[in-house]
């Protein structure tokens, strides 16, 4: 028998106390309903193998592959920063990609073109981790293009930095 306030409770003639797990799992399932409502994921469309036109990752299929870190400096970061990620060349070769070009969009719209043979000749990777956290929805989340900055003296230059687009939520192979 649960008691509030001294006294018992009873729902139809039953003690609540079996109502508690109930409450309790409602709240769960709310509390990441509400969660996947403001969740994002990558879409990959275009030149690729697929049945249906599209595949598709979330950040947890990324951190499920064998991930790779990148120690660099940004522009928009201070010092080294470690980003943890998916190399962008492993995952074209899953998606079966057949094209040259890459149409990388943000989910405020902004997209940059991305040559293929960038995530071929450097370390490109889809970075879903910066210094160990999950990139901050709203700021950077859910993927954030990075190239291996500091370790190519040729990628130290806006053309480079430009394609490392942030809430990165499809891409497009042509």
């Amino acid at each position: 028998m649960t008691r509030i306030a001294g006294q018992r409770m009873r729902i139809l003639g039953k003690p609540v106390h079996f109502l508690l797990p109930l409450m309790l799992a409602g709240a769960v399932l709310l509390a990441v309903s509400a969660q996947a409502a403001d969740f994002k994921w990558l879409t990959i469309s275009g030149k690729i193998r697929s049945e249906s036109g599209s595949i598709f990752y979330t950040a947890g299929d990324m951190a499920a592959t064998p991930g790779t870190e990148i120690v660099t400096s940004t522009p928009w970061t201070t010092g080294k920063t470690v980003f943890r990620g998916a190399l962008l060349r492993d995952i074209l070769k899953d998606v079966g990609a057949s094209g040259k070009l890459l149409k990388v969009s943000a989910s405020d719209g902004f997209t940059v073109e991305i040559p293929v043979a960038d995530a071929e000749k450097y370390d490109v990777i889809l970075a879903y981790k910066m210094n160990g956290e999950w990139l901050e929805r709203g700021v950077y989340a859910p993927f954030w293009v990075i190239y291996p900055f500091d370790a190519h003296k040729e990628l130290a230059d806006r053309k480079f930095y430009a394609r490392a687009i942030w809430q990165v939520t499809d891409i497009v192979v042509e």
